[in-house]
């Protein structure tokens, strides 16, 4: 039989003669296949909203060089290079002392100091051999034993540096310095016996900065940390070709430890050449610095977590709804305005119900204008007393809550800066946000010293309102968001009023860094964020 030619039709001719063709039926799921793909989704592994803050803390924590106790960190960043030195070193001797049982100095294989050394050196390995060795081991370790007083020492082969042995100890009773000795009286030997005497704490510290450098950059991947190994090797690269390469921007860029050759400083002597351990170099400068840098987000991130989890242990309990609120307040609560942009909202029963209508005017007045009408259906809103807290208001980050004492309704717009900081990802983390950080700290020391006696002695303190709290990124937003409404864009509303005029320190500079922020946030990110809009 002769078939009949078809041609296919295409559905735009159907729809210019005015026909409409029926919608077509999604293909059905077949019993046994892959949900996910027959969604056309990737794989959900959990529903938790991760925070830069939460997720970086398990990982920098992990870090030993990061984890070290740096009780009384400088502020004056001139200061915290030789103090973080300082403290690596009397960390790496106390740990060596403390596995000294009973004050005995004696070293094998078998004591934990041997195990512990061959793990900080462990990066290492391929370029060094560790062992210990007591007067009998030979006539350079005899010399290393009566050097350093005592019974036995730990002795490395440095490969790097052609096979040669270096000898330190812990706990020696004369302090030496690095170089050469020999046995002048020895007359047994024809020709005189040398052995490298080494201060050990030292080569230690210097090992343990390197690796952790190393180790930061590998395993930390938080943008803002990872930034400071790029502003590094950004200004290595605008000095190439004016002096040597620098071996530590090379280990960076190739993300492997610093080479241990790099420790040690060779020299001539008599026609004879010899090596000793750099005492400070650009190297050891450059690193500490990486480290300073990095240790300042880190404590930050510490610091915030544990405000966050002392504010959710709080006793008083600001963000659970109170029972028995009166049927006017619990209505007034239900037909707000501040629903319209808000999950819940709470009303103190002590509240003003006709200052509250106030409130929520201007609210909407400055949500709309500055705000884009946004609106956040994950965040509860409540109004309350918090003189317990001894604040005028609080943001909950993990229960996502905001709460404002009825009687100073004027921290309404510091604490919203705080949740937008929370809602929209830690954006106080960033690295667009470092500048204003730096600035911010610069002018507020800058200011303190014109500050009274007593003010002075607080910030310097241990009391909860140090600079340690006013220095928290998250802190440094939320004001600096107060900056931008009451200092620059001349906002008044009762909403806003800053306190504590030190803590809104001015410059120019600052001004001009938060001006364009908060500008680029407001009127271009925030829009474009995904919340949901206000009705």
């Amino acid at each position: 039989m002769k078939q009949k030619r078809r041609t296919e039709v295409p559905n735009a001719i159907f729809e210019a003669f005015g026909f409409t063709l029926p919608k077509s039926i999604l293909e059905e799921y077949q019993t046994g296949s892959s949900i996910t793909d027959f969604v056309g989704g990737g794989r959900i592994l959990s529903l938790k909203k991760e925070h830069s803050y939460q997720k970086a803390y398990p990982v920098m924590s992990g870090v030993p060089i990061l984890n070290l106790n740096y009780p009384c960190m400088p502020v004056e960043k001139h200061k915290q290079v030789d103090y973080v030195l300082k403290v690596i070193r009397k960390y790496l001797k106390d740990t060596l002392m403390a596995f000294q049982k009973d004050g005995d100095p004696e070293m094998s294989e078998t004591d934990p100091g041997f195990s512990y050394i061959q793990d900080i050196l462990k990066p290492y390995q391929g370029e060094l051999q560790v062992g210990y060795a007591d007067r009998f081991s030979g006539d350079a370790a005899e010399i290393a034993c009566i050097t350093f007083c005592l019974p036995s020492c730990y002795c490395i082969r440095l490969d790097c540096m052609g096979g040669e042995y270096i000898y330190g100890g812990i706990g020696m009773k004369r302090k030496r310095q690095d170089g050469y000795y020999f046995l002048r009286g020895n007359r047994s030997q024809k020709a005189r016996v040398e052995s490298h005497i080494i201060d050990l704490t030292a080569f230690l510290s210097r090992v343990f900065l390197f690796t952790g450098i190393h180790q930061i950059q590998a395993s930390v991947g938080l943008p803002l940390v990872q930034n400071i190994f790029k502003d590094y090797l950004d200004k290595e690269d605008e000095r190439i070709g004016t002096g040597a390469p620098n071996p530590l921007a090379e280990s960076i860029r190739q993300k492997t430890p610093l080479p241990l050759k790099n420790l040690f400083r060779t020299y001539t002597n008599n026609g004879r050449e010899f090596f000793c351990l750099n005492e400070y170099t650009y190297l050891l400068s450059d690193a500490l610095d990486i480290l300073c840098r990095v240790l300042e987000v880190y404590l930050d991130i510490r610091y915030e977590n544990r405000h966050r989890s002392e504010v959710g242990r709080s006793i008083a309990t600001a963000y659970i709804t109170k029972k028995n609120i009166p049927k006017a307040v619990h209505g007034a609560m239900e037909s707000t305005g501040f629903m319209d942009y808000f999950k819940y909202v709470e009303f103190d029963e002590e509240v003003d119900l006709a200052s509250v209508k106030t409130i929520e005017k201007e609210f909407e007045v400055l949500n709309r204008a500055y705000f884009s009408g946004k609106a956040f259906k994950d965040v509860t809103l409540r109004f309350r007393k918090l003189g317990k807290h001894k604040a005028s208001g609080l943001y909950y980050p993990s229960l996502h809550t905001l709460c404002v004492d009825i009687r100073c309704p004027s921290s309404f717009v510091h604490e919203y800066f705080h949740m937008i900081d929370d809602q929209l990802g830690d954006l106080s983390l960033e690295v667009v946000f470092n500048r204003i950080t730096v600035l911010y700290k610069e002018a507020f020391l800058r200011h303190m010293e014109n500050l009274d006696e007593c003010i002075k002695g607080t910030l310097n303190g241990k009391s909860k309102y140090n600079l340690q709290y006013f220095f928290r990124r998250a802190e440094i937003f939320a004001r600096c968001g107060e900056i931008y409404f009451s200092r620059l864009l001349k906002v008044e509303s009762s909403l806003i009023k800053p306190d504590l005029a030190y803590a809104y320190p001015e410059s120019e500079e600052l001004d001009k860094e938060v001006q364009n922020y908060y500008e680029e946030l407001l009127v271009k990110r925030l829009p474009c964020c995904g919340l949901s809009e206000a009705v």
